[in-house]
């Protein structure tokens, strides 16, 4: 099932741009956004980027996209330079300090039970990646019963959330950097198939080291967990910072467009 569109907030510049070359691409019968991609001279993951207001395009890109979509130029130059402006005022440089200090490592239950308060609080959708080079249970041996309770009560709260009525969806992006991890992908989504919101994708990982994972709840919480040890522990970070989440749901998209069903 495809994700729905991400909601924008018209009171943010970069976001209000979006949401109006959102009405033109939709007046234009909503071009292919590969067709658009050819017409700017850059990659999907940039369209979709631009569209979904995570990049503010270059004149030179709106340009192309309005002509694509059979817009008025001089209209849309108006348009760009005031949003230009606003972006420009916006920019401060901000005091580092307070979001530094309120980011505390989680490791073991207390992680995973962090995670599962988020999957409760969630009401739209939820975004994760397990980029690691070993499956699940290879951490079994290695791990103390209460977080292996709080891990099985959170992986089992995600599928129970995707089942529950209304629009929702559950994304989640594994990589398969070997024949283990692509047999265990391939289980879990067979495993998961009955559940119609959760939707399973694969990306290749060429790299012999996991990458930072991320899972993010309706676009305004990210929790990034980095692999720490020789134990392969995770330890993560909670932030709810508005322009933090939305880079972490720009990669997540980036990297999601690479991937396969």
């Amino acid at each position: 099932m495809p994700a729905q569109p991400r909601r924008l907030d018209p009171d943010l510049p970069v976001e209000r741009f979006a949401l109006a070359l959102r009405d033109l691409h939709r007046q234009a019968g909503r071009p292919k956004q590969r067709q658009l991609a050819t017409s700017l001279h850059a990659s999907h993951a940039t369209v979709s980027a631009i569209l979904n207001g995570h990049r503010f395009p270059s004149w030179e890109q709106t340009e192309a996209l309005v002509l694509a979509c059979d817009g008025d130029l001089a209209r849309w130059k108006r348009r760009w330079l005031q949003t230009s402006r606003e972006i420009d005022s916006d920019t401060t440089l901000p005091d580092a300090s307070p979001g530094l200090s309120a980011l505390r490592p989680l490791s073991g239950g207390e992680f995973y039970r962090t995670m599962l308060e988020e999957v409760d609080r969630a009401r739209h959708r939820i975004m994760t990646t397990f980029l690691r080079r070993r499956p699940p249970a290879y951490f079994l041996g290695f791990t103390d019963e209460e977080t292996s309770r709080a891990a099985s009560a959170y992986f089992e709260g995600v599928l129970a959330w995707s089942d529950r009525p209304g629009p929702r969806s559950v994304r989640r992006l594994i990589c398969t950097p070997n024949v283990e991890m692509r047999d265990w992908a391939e289980q879990f989504r067979r495993e998961t198939a009955g559940h119609l919101h959760h939707e399973i994708r694969v990306v290749d990982w060429p790299f012999a080291t996991d990458a930072v994972n991320m899972a993010i709840f309706d676009d305004s919480v990210a929790l990034l967990a980095f692999t720490a040890g020789s134990a392969q522990q995770l330890v993560a970070f909670r932030a709810d910072q508005p322009d933090f989440v939305r880079c972490c749901v720009g990669q997540f998209e980036c990297l999601w467009l690479e991937s396969r069903a």
